[in-house]
């Protein structure tokens, strides 16, 4: 204690010389005593938890091992009346009171041209089944010269860069995922830099992945051709192909990637690039669910198959339901029901539905306060391994613009 100058080794020195000089005894307990063994239990958490974490650090979730909403938002909001999931008496205020206005399938994305078609050859799952008839059906519109229905406008697929010039001959592409008319969308970009050879036709090939997906043809037709510093967009329609499906490992978030393979089939050069799958381009019309199912699903769910997440710095239409909800039903993204939280002034809740092709369902909470440009997600599924998907999509699109 006076030789060193290392404060923690002067300070251990104080406490065994206090230990010695007290009860020896003592001392020989604490000091030969057996050790619990040091173990690195940090993989041992759920991964989808282990991500939340990560991003808390530093705050209580780091110490409690929970995200914040488990010991902050997840609180009762009232006095013994809501339960803890936060939906307490949901159910008589959706019938009641906060009721909203039924969203009928305006957004027709069929067009009432397909004839019900099974577009993603799912068997059984078409999703024109619940569509509203044509408008001029009975041919009474044209009789007094009814002006047609308006054209249904599909949202835009987010593109991104996906394959760089000097990796494939002389050709940028640009990709992106949406759903036109009931069917999955492969969205492709050509830029055609620095090739000296038209660009005319392409053979495109999808890696296994973990939505089936595979394309419905394999030639891409480039008309006209594209030319040294032209550009041309092309569409690849998207099929669900059960042989394509990777087999999410238990307990792991599916991957959103999707690896791709394209021959110039002038040059005979193959080149690869990966794009994250959009898992709204998946979503399908018959997404809302009735406010007794949604209530009696979200709370048969475990809550270990809850997803959270926040989203801040959001545009102003993001922190009006309203506008969130209009914004999201251009997605197949349904508002099931709102309401103000209780005894917590300006906050209000929104639940939505979603529904894939494929037959997963999802549900989500939303959080907003007012004059805060910032959202709560909470989001429900049995199908936990595309939860982080689903919980992306729905950030994603109130990110947006």
């Amino acid at each position: 204690t006076e030789e060193s100058d290392n404060p923690d080794l002067r300070d251990r020195g104080f406490i065994y010389w206090r230990l010695l000089s007290t009860d020896p005894e003592a001392a020989k307990l604490v000091v030969l005593g057996d050790k619990p063994v040091i173990e690195d239990d940090t993989f041992r958490l759920e991964p989808n938890l282990l991500n939340v974490l990560v991003g808390q650090i530093a705050t209580l979730s780091s110490i409690y091992h929970k995200p914040p909403e488990a010991f902050v938002v997840r609180a009762k909001r009232s006095t013994g009346e809501d339960d803890d999931l936060g939906l307490g008496d949901v159910g008589e205020e959706i019938e009641e009171g906060d009721e909203e206005e039924e969203y009928e399938d305006e957004n027709d994305v069929d067009g009432g041209e397909s004839g019900g078609m099974d577009l993603l050859d799912m068997g059984g799952l078409a999703v024109t089944d619940n569509a509203a008839p044509p408008a001029n059906g009975s041919g009474m519109d044209d009789l007094f010269g009814a002006a047609p229905a308006a054209a249904v406008v599909e949202p835009e697929a987010r593109m991104s860069k996906v394959c760089a010039p000097e990796k494939s001959g002389g050709i940028e592409l640009w990709a992106g995922f949406r759903q036109v008319g009931g069917a999955v969308k492969l969205e492709l970009d050509v830029r055609n830099v620095s090739s000296n050879v038209p660009v005319a036709n392409l053979a495109i090939q999808l890696n296994k992945n973990a939505f089936g997906l595979s394309p419905a043809a394999q030639q891409v037709v480039c008309n006209p051709p594209i030319p040294m510093g032209g550009s041309g967009k092309h569409s690849v329609e998207l099929t669900s192909n059960p042989s394509m499906m990777v087999q999410v490992p238990a307990g792991q978030p599916a991957s959103p990637q999707i690896q791709v393979a394209i021959k110039n089939m002038t040059t005979g050069l193959v080149f690869y690039f990966a794009a994250n799958f959009a898992l709204e381009a998946l979503f399908s019309t018959d997404g809302a669910l009735e406010r007794a199912a949604f209530i009696e699903s979200w709370k048969s769910i475990d809550d270990k198959k809850e997803l959270y997440g926040a989203v801040n710095e959001l545009p102003a239409a993001s922190t009006d339901i309203d506008q969130v909800a209009a914004k999201f039903k251009m997605h197949r993204i349904f508002l099931i029901a709102r309401r103000p939280v209780p005894n917590a002034e300006g906050q209000e809740v929104a639940y939505f539905s979603m529904r894939t092709l494929t037959g997963m369902v999802f549900m989500a909470e939303l959080t907003f306060k007012q004059g805060v440009n910032a959202a709560k997600v909470c989001l429900k599924t049995e199908n936990i391994a595309y939860g982080v998907q689903a919980k992306v999509a729905l950030e994603t699109l109130l990110r947006s613009q």
